[in-house]
């Protein structure tokens, strides 16, 4: 394919939205891995918060088409744990309400206020979206981003997927143009 054709590619898939308009040339869409995030976590994290904050890391590869992918080792996101949510107040006034913060590239999670594996899956993949970029999302039922956890449909919990509307909310941030 010419690059007077990928270049008219590109701009027919930036006019309007849907799939229809998705681009599916590999020199346009590369594919996997378009936004690599390196990060690190605390080392208080035991094996099983471990093991599902990076559960949380893969639904959002897996649901962006492998458009953005979590390496360990680096700085771009750190995850604290926080023994009490008064940790939180030196980054977040209103925090009494809340069990997790996204800021900057920080994600700081009170590990103590989540018992349940499903729903701690569940909020790292929330706080994921919000360092991705993501606002919370009100117009849909099937959504991690909802403005609190128990708001999350007891099937997402379970599943482990990302809905069709957080993956759209991806694309609408990271001015996706391929298909996925």
């Amino acid at each position: 394919m010419s690059r007077l054709a990928v270049a008219a590619a590109c701009l027919v898939a930036s006019l309007g939205t849907g799939a229809s308009d998705a681009v599916r040339h590999p020199d346009v869409c590369p594919g996997k891995c378009d936004k690599a995030i390196t990060y690190s976590l605390d080392p208080q994290f035991d094996e099983e918060e471990r093991a599902l904050i990076q559960d949380g890391m893969r639904v959002w590869e897996r649901g962006t088409g492998e458009r953005v992918c979590f390496v360990p080792g680096g700085h771009d996101l750190v995850i604290d744990k926080l023994e009490r949510a008064d940790d939180l107040a030196a980054w977040d006034p209103d925090w009494r309400h809340h069990i997790a913060l996204t800021k900057g590239g920080h994600i700081w999670i009170v590990a103590t206020r989540v018992d349940d594996p499903s729903e701690y899956r569940a909020l790292v993949v929330h706080e994921l979206g919000h360092h991705l970029g993501i606002g919370h999302i009100e117009d849909a039922t099937l959504t991690y981003m909802h403005s609190t956890i128990n708001d999350t449909p007891p099937e997402l919990c379970a599943s482990g997927r990302l809905p069709e509307r957080d993956a759209r909310a991806f694309c609408e941030v990271h001015r996706c143009t391929c298909a996925y």
